[in-house]
This record gives structure tokens, sequence and C-alpha cells, in this order.
């Protein structure tokens, strides 16, 4: 994972608001009523506009905005066969929703996997590298990644009612996903692989006690590892969260609980929330551990889910901290998740102010450069 001897690197988590005009191509992409070279020429310029975007704001390592995605995860809706066609599998309330009933339930039907997994349009993964090649050719920049979802994130979005096990059923979509993941690997970018499902239990698995879930998660790795068999860990790099939103997250697993069985990822790098209200004193736990041999952590040093624009002198500090406990070397210095995991005409965080956090990210990680060499 590339990192400097010079200066501390920037990066973000993946996702940033599409213009509206491609919202709409990608709502009639879900009906599939889409004209596909409308799709595509637009989808193409969004890819060149948040390119530049980046790159203004000083980004250093930057990626495609994920603007041909419908969402960082049911993106594969539209590129593997096996799911039904209807919402049908309703999710359980989380404990947030439990604890705090007047904050609002949110009633989601699920897609479930109904048939074997394989892909019925890899096109799709090619005419995004295609794009972000050429949008990132010439840019000013010192790498490039490409986000995945991860194969337990795939499950728990498309609950499994075909798969006699749901170990079988991580195991196909791992066959399907190291496709994917390979394809973007050989085109010369970092992978990111997302990866709610090892934090996530108050979303997926609110009646599940700590170490069940953390056998959940071992299993999630586990199917992860085989996805990406024969690729180098120094090009991929696993984003982990407890989700998006702007949410309680009262009861979210501390991270302690479950990185040691995360660390056992063949990955180079973890991306992971470390701005939020909840899970910002979680550095101290970094210094405890011991990292495997060239790990890099990329902490998220700005909040995605407010619309307040950090003070770059509050994010250098937050680098600090991170290089203070690793080493300023295995440090590059990130965003907690995407802006805009899914494609809205109204993110939680408005587009522009988005971009100005962004160049508060780069300010604060120039001031904290100063300091350190």
């Amino acid at each position: 994972m590339k990192t400097s001897s010079t200066r501390i690197l920037t990066t973000h988590t993946g996702s940033i608001a599409r213009p509206p005009g491609l919202v709409s191509l990608l709502d009639e992409q879900t009906k599939g009523t889409v004209d596909q070279d409308d799709f595509d020429r637009a989808t193409r310029k969004a890819v060149q506009h948040v390119v530049k975007q980046q790159t203004d704001a000083g980004i250093s390592i930057i990626n495609d905005g994920e603007q041909g995605k419908r969402s960082f995860s049911t993106y594969v809706l539209q590129r593997l066969a096996g799911f039904g066609d209807e919402e049908s599998v309703p999710m359980p309330l989380t404990l947030d929703e439990r604890e705090f009933p007047n904050w609002g339930y949110r009633h989601r039907l699920l897609v479930p996997c109904v048939g074997p997994i394989i892909w019925r349009d890899f096109s799709a993964v090619e005419k995004d590298i295609t794009n972000l090649k050429d949008a990132s050719a010439t840019a000013p920049r010192e790498d490039v990644f490409m986000t995945s979802a991860s194969p337990g994130t795939i499950a728990n979005f498309f609950p499994n009612q075909y798969y006699g096990r749901r170990e079988d059923y991580l195991q196909a979509l791992a066959e399907a996903m190291r496709r994917e993941y390979r394809a973007i690997v050989d085109a010369g970018f970092i992978l990111q692989v997302d990866c709610p499902d090892l934090a996530l239990r108050n979303f997926w698995f609110p009646d599940t006690t700590i170490e069940e879930f953390r056998s959940v998660v071992a299993g999630n790795v586990e199917a992860l590892n085989h996805a990406l068999s024969g690729i180098p860990a120094s090009s991929v790099r696993l984003h982990l969260c407890w989700g998006a939103g702007e949410t309680p997250k009262l009861f979210d697993v501390p991270l302690a609980s479950i990185i040691d069985v995360v660390l056992k990822a063949n990955v180079g790098a973890i991306s992971f929330v470390g701005a939020n209200g909840r899970h910002e004193h979680e550095w101290r736990i970094w210094g405890e551990l011991e990292l495997p041999d060239g790990m890099v952590l990329i902490p998220g040093v700005i909040d995605n889910s407010t619309n307040i624009v950090e003070h770059p002198e509050w994010v250098a500090e937050r680098i600090m901290r991170y290089a203070g406990v690793v080493g300023k070397e295995r440090v590059i210095a990130g965003v907690d998740c995407g802006f805009a995991t899914g494609s809205s005409l109204r993110p939680g965080v408005d587009p522009l102010v988005a971009i100005s956090k962004l160049k508060a990210l780069t300010e604060g990680a120039q001031i904290a450069s100063k300091q350190l060499w």
C-alpha cells in the first residue's frame, strides 16, 4: 500500500453524490427502463467530473465516486443473477430503533437470493474500470482505488433463500466476486472491499451476542480471503464501518471486540471510522495491537454524517494521534464512510459541503505533515 516518506497522503471512502440527471438514470436502471447509451454517457461524464472534484480538493488517492452504482452494495443486483425480483424479506428492528422508538422506524424489505449466484453483466464492471482509467490518466494524484462489496455485505443485503447454509452462500458469493476483485487489481487500481458486515451487529444481527457476532465476522472474513486468493495484500484495502448514516450508534460493537478477527483479512490497509462521537476515542486501541507487517491505517479524520466542515487544525490533531501510536509512515488520512452510499437527490451531506470537507482533510494533512516531518 503506497504511503509517503515526506507527507501524509489523503483519501476518502468511496461514494460522492451523483448529479441529478444520473440519479434519475440510476432509478430507471433499477426499473429496467433505462436507455443504456444515455446511462453510459452520463456515467462517463460524472466520473470525469468527480475525479476533478477530488484532485481540485487535493485528495491524493482518488476514485470514481461510485458514480455508476445505485448504492455501494446493491449495485450487484444489476450485475449478478440469482436474486428475486421483488423485495420480500423484512429486516428486524435495530437496537437503536428499539431503544429510541420516536427516533424513527424504517420498515425495510430486502430482495432475497433465490437461485445460484452467477454473473449476468460483467461488462458493467469493465465500463467502470474504463471510465476511471480514462478520467484519472492525467489527473494529479498518488494512486487510484475502486470499491467493491464484500461477500458478507452482499449476503446481508440479499438474504439467503436458496443455499443450504450461509457458509455455502458466502462461498458462492466469494467465487463470483473474485472476478470483480481481480479485474480491479489487474487494471492497476487499489481494490477497496467495503465490509460493514464486519461491524454492523446492531443493524443486521441485533439479536446476537457479541460472541455470536464474532463467529459471523469470522465466517465473513474467511469468505473474503477466499475471494481475494491470489491477490497481493498490498493491493487491497478493507473499509470497516458501523453504517454511513447519522444514527444514535448506542449499540455499536466496540472496535476492541472485533478487531482481532478483522485483522485476519488478507489486506494491506484498513479504512475505519475514527471521527464520529461514538468511535473517535478508539484510536488508542491501535497502539495496543501488533499490526501485520506492512499494514497501513486509513482512519476517518472527517465525519461523513454531518454538514459540519471540520477545522483543519482539528483534522491535523486526529492524524497526529494515529501517527503517534503506529508511526507516520503507516497513516493515510481518510473519511469515516461515504458521503453518498446510495444515489439520492438529497444526500445526508450537501454535495458542496462534502467537497469542502475534503478540502479541510487536505489542509489538515498538510498541517500534520509539517509537524511530523
